[in-house]
């Protein structure tokens, strides 16, 4: 029993030691989505059929969406993933089809 006692009390005392610093906020890299998307998205390739993406450091979803906007332009069509490729620069390639 008088070792369970030091026990709980040497735990306390550690826990007691412990600083706890308070949550600092990590500022954003970039200031908005547009400047997100300038500096990390090349177009390769366009045309009526299709369009192609060069990309780091984003999802494929957030280029999805600016696929299926140019190809709403495109006589109100969908866009499709046809290929997705990644180049030993870490870069990707995204081709959309629309259709």
């Amino acid at each position: 029993m008088k070792n369970l006692f030091l026990m709980g009390m040497s735990i306390l005392m550690i826990a007691a030691c412990v600083e706890t610093r308070p949550v600092e906020t990590v500022a954003p890299a970039y200031d908005s989505q547009d400047e997100r998307l300038l500096n990390n998205v090349r177009v390769k390739s366009y045309d009526e059929h299709g369009i192609t993406y060069e990309y780091k450091n984003m999802r494929i979803d957030e280029i999805a969406s600016l696929a299926s906007e140019y190809c709403h332009e495109q006589k109100e069509r969908k866009a499709v993933l046809h290929d997705s490729q990644l180049y030993r620069n870490f870069s990707r390639r995204a081709t959309f089809y629309c259709l």
